[in-house]
């Protein structure tokens, strides 16, 4: 798995914020984002801010998600 960033917050209708890594590339959408245990949490659906500074949007898949704020997040695949 590669980190995608470190969770930020939940946004007010319910989406989980990540702030992404310096130079990591973003994954397509629809990508599902994992903790460092392997438990899936959300699905990328959108990256947000500016090209030095970006954010992505998760979809929860579930409505319990439960991440610690700077937790790590994610991506299978190389990088």
């Amino acid at each position: 798995m590669r980190k995608l960033g470190h969770f930020s917050h939940r946004s007010a209708s319910g989406r989980l914020i990540v702030k992404m890594c310096d130079q990591v590339k973003p994954p397509k959408f629809g990508t599902k984002v994992f903790t460092s245990k392997g438990d899936a949490v959300g699905l990328l659906v959108d990256v947000i801010g500016s090209t030095k500074n970006p954010y992505a949007v998760l979809k929860p898949l579930a409505t319990n998600i439960k991440l610690e704020p700077l937790e790590v997040v994610y991506v299978r695949g190389s990088p």
